[in-house]
């Protein structure tokens, strides 16, 4: 592995470029890097269950979205502190699915060499980093931010109309600019599609992780036929152009409510929820 630059334990950018990645034949489909050659962030528990945990040294902690912890140790201080400011932090809090208090964590001095901290998102789904050494920036979905290095500054992006009003997203998303390891997070599998120039792939609506910032993206039919990308169910989609990558995960919450939703009670006839046939319920 490459030495750490002075003051830093991130290690330069080749140690990360010379991993190798799996092209899949006919598709911009590759294996997305999930680890850290630091030994920093350590994966658990890989699949819908996932968890990270962040070994945190003097003068290197992590911060997070507020209330993703699930243990550490004595020796770690948390310190909560506005991202960005007010006004910002606000805005991620009420429109960009974060929390308006981002969760710092920090080694206690003198309480040895170093401590852990254990985080998991709030919905079932997979963990990727995303090394941020040379490239643009990420632009990531509301509730996609889980964690990152305190050299990464997380903000908020506003989408246009079209983008805010069909593209599954909100109005407005996160967006992480800096050098660093930036922890994103879904519900169900992330797939990753590095797109060459020119290259184009379109996505359903709610299904789009973290993008490169500076993607050309918008918004358009499923289907050649206007009739047929409506009559399928898909609708609208999100376009998206080369150069640049798109991370995808495989479920939607928005459908997982969809689907709920005739076994949910409604107006008021049902105390309790349905999960079958009534006529049904005397049956063995």
């Amino acid at each position: 592995m490459a030495a750490a630059a002075p003051g830093s334990s991130y290690p330069q950018a080749n140690a990360i470029e010379q991993q190798p990645l799996i092209n899949y034949p006919g598709s911009a489909a590759q294996a997305h890097l999930n680890f850290d050659p630091t030994g920093k962030y350590k994966l658990k528990f890989e699949g819908a269950f996932a968890a990270v945990e962040v070994s945190v040294s003097s003068g290197d902690g992590v911060k997070s979205q507020g209330g993703v912890m699930v243990t550490m140790s004595d020796n770690v201080d948390l310190d909560t502190q506005l991202e960005g400011g007010f006004g910002s932090s606000l805005l991620r809090c009420c429109c960009a699915g974060g929390s308006m208090f981002f969760s710092h964590f920090t080694l206690m001095p003198g309480s040895g060499p170093r401590g852990d901290v254990l985080l998991a998102p709030p919905v079932p789904g997979e963990i990727i980093m995303l090394h941020m050494v040379n490239d643009p920036g990420w632009v990531v979905q509301p509730g996609g931010f889980l964690a990152c290095d305190e050299s990464v500054s997380i903000g908020v992006k506003m989408l246009n109309l079209a983008q805010g009003c069909c593209g599954g997203e909100g109005f407005f998303v996160m967006e992480a600019a800096g050098r660093g390891r930036l922890l994103v997070c879904s519900y169900g599998s992330i797939t990753r599609y590095d797109l060459a120039p020119g290259e184009r792939r379109k996505i359903d609506n709610g299904y789009c992780v973290a993008w490169t910032q500076g993607m050309h993206w918008e918004i358009g039919q499923a289907s050649r036929s206007l009739v047929n990308s409506f009559v399928s169910g898909e609708g609208l989609v999100n376009k998206f152009m080369g150069p640049g990558t798109v991370f995808v995960q495989t479920r939607s919450l928005g459908n997982l409510a969809n689907a709920l939703k005739p076994y949910l009670p409604s107006g008021g006839d049902n105390n309790g929820f349905s999960l079958g046939n009534d006529n049904n319920n005397n049956s063995c």
